[in-house]
């Protein structure tokens, strides 16, 4: 064996000692899975169009996405889900059309105290009504108690006529009992019926009427493929879209597939989330795209939650999965409403989804929870494809191909080709192997043994060409038993 010196030269007498970091085993690297939240800010919010911006603290990202806008909304529902989540946020490109408003006016005189709520998705927004307070004044007071809610997805205003006193001719704005709310963000997605903010008006306080709302949709598309174009160069573990359209599903299918190609070597999966009244339309937007690294959960026709927050929260739940091929069966996520008992996904309904490669959520034991955590691959030319259905197979091969790639920087980025060095490296690559196997994420390798090959390329000076076999642990999803009875 000879012995490098890896120490500068001195002629001063003395014992000099370094440190090699790199000596002995170097074990696998952390399993730490980055959160990207794309969505959009409110007029309060001071991040910057497209520049991707991590967040240290959530008064931080009340700064960077303005309170009650989407962006905050996905940061909120992330953290209630997992609170260590290491989250970054990027703003996509602004919304050309306009926020959906909702009025309705209050009429009548109240003869008993009560209150009027303004509810959204399950959450109350209110104001007392004494006996004596007329509907103009209670519309002031209603908006004045949203606007003072920073956390509000929209902006409240009473309205106001004006009015000239017929005596002294001056004219003055006197309210008119009319309410009207603005969502803090731009599009059509943000008061779709389905996966969007649902609002209603309530009077509990008698001889007060509350009009029924007239709702003006929003218009204008969320376009992410320049945001996507901005955070490409760095990785995100899972990325999280605010919507579900087949065209933003098709930008982060585009995405995705580029930045994990063998020369960027960025493994990232992407979330989205769809409210659909069948099974059957979420399974076929899945369908179009079957794509391993593209998830999309399901809730069926009604939530107190929108898209983006279902989206965000399951996606903090993947991040918190630090062994990638552990199953998320029944796992909760924490913070969401649950649907209704009617609006629970049938035994046969959960079934066509996770054969079309849809996440069902459920309502279990009061919290919504994940029957199976799937990717939309599940057919390879029109024929079933397990493969990689399960989040966990796409998930380990990352983990893999890192642990592989953090072992290569480490001990061979300086090093030249010799008659051993391929030997060498093929059995890191296999110790690497067994190590993985240690916790139980392959299995086999002493059987593919022989598949671990590693040679000098006979075409190209200076490269070595592995094989490496993968054989991934499953994650454990189904017991089958038969029950024999004996009398």
């Amino acid at each position: 064996m000879s012995l490098t010196n890896n120490i500068p030269e001195t002629m001063v007498p003395g014992s000099y000692t370094g440190f090699n970091f790199y000596a002995g085993p170097n074990g696998l690297p952390a399993n730490i899975q980055k959160v990207l939240l794309i969505g959009d800010v409110s007029s309060a919010g001071s991040l910057a169009v497209e520049t991707p911006t991590e967040v240290g603290s959530e008064s931080e990202a009340y700064e960077l996405a303005g309170a009650g806008s989407v962006l905050m909304q996905m940061y909120k529902a992330a953290k209630k889900a997992w609170k260590y989540a290491q989250i970054t946020m990027l703003r996509h490109a602004a919304v050309t059309g306009s926020p959906a408003s909702w009025a309705f006016t209050l009429t009548g005189a109240a003869t008993k105290a009560g209150k009027v709520t303004v509810i959204c998705n399950g959450i109350e927004y209110a104001v007392g009504v004494a006996k004596t307070d007329a509907p103009d004044d209670i519309a002031v007071g209603l908006a004045d108690a949203i606007n003072k809610t920073p956390d509000a997805p929209f902006t409240a205003v009473a309205t106001t006529e004006e009015v000239t006193d017929q005596t002294t001719h001056e004219t003055s704005n006197v309210p008119t009992g009319e309410v009207v709310l603005t969502a803090k963000c731009k599009g059509a997605y943000v008061s779709a019926a389905a996966g969007g903010l649902n609002v209603s008006v309530n009077s509990e306080a008698k001889g007060i009427t509350a009009g029924s709302i007239t709702a003006t949709a929003g218009v204008g598309t969320v376009d992410i493929e320049t945001a996507l174009a901005a955070a490409f160069p760095e990785r995100y573990h899972i990325i999280v879209s605010p919507v579900n359209d087949s065209t933003t599903l098709g930008h982060l299918k585009t995405h995705l597939e580029a930045a994990a190609a063998p020369l960027e070597q960025r493994g990232q999966r992407a979330v989205c989330a769809v409210v659909s009244a069948t099974a059957s339309a979420a399974k076929a937007l899945a369908l179009a795209q079957n794509y391993e690294r593209l998830h999309i959960a399901a809730v069926k026709n009604k939530i107190n939650a929108t898209v983006w927050e279902i989206a965000a929260g399951l996606g903090a739940i993947f991040a918190s999965n630090t062994k990638p091929n552990v199953p998320m069966n029944g796992v909760a996520i924490p913070g969401l409403a649950i649907p209704a008992t009617k609006d629970k996904w049938s035994g046969e309904e959960q079934d066509l989804l996770l054969y079309g490669g849809v996440i069902p959520l459920v309502e279990e034991d009061s919290q919504l929870c994940i029957v199976r955590a799937v990717t939309t691959r599940s057919n390879n030319s029109g024929s079933r494809w397990t493969k990689l259905v399960d989040t966990g197979i796409i998930a380990s091969l990352d983990y893999f191909r890192d642990s592989i790639i953090a072992m290569h920087r480490a001990k061979y980025k300086i090093k030249v080709i010799h008659e051993l060095l391929c030997d060498a490296v093929n059995e890191d690559n296999k110790k690497i192997a067994k190590d993985l196997e240690g916790e139980e994420i392959l299995r086999f390798i002493d059987y593919y043994a022989d598949q671990f090959i590693t040679e000098e390329s006979k075409t190209e000076q200076g490269r070595l060409l592995c094989q490496i076999p993968a054989p991934v642990v499953p994650g454990l999803n189904q017991i089958y038993s038969t029950i024999d009875l004996y009398l």
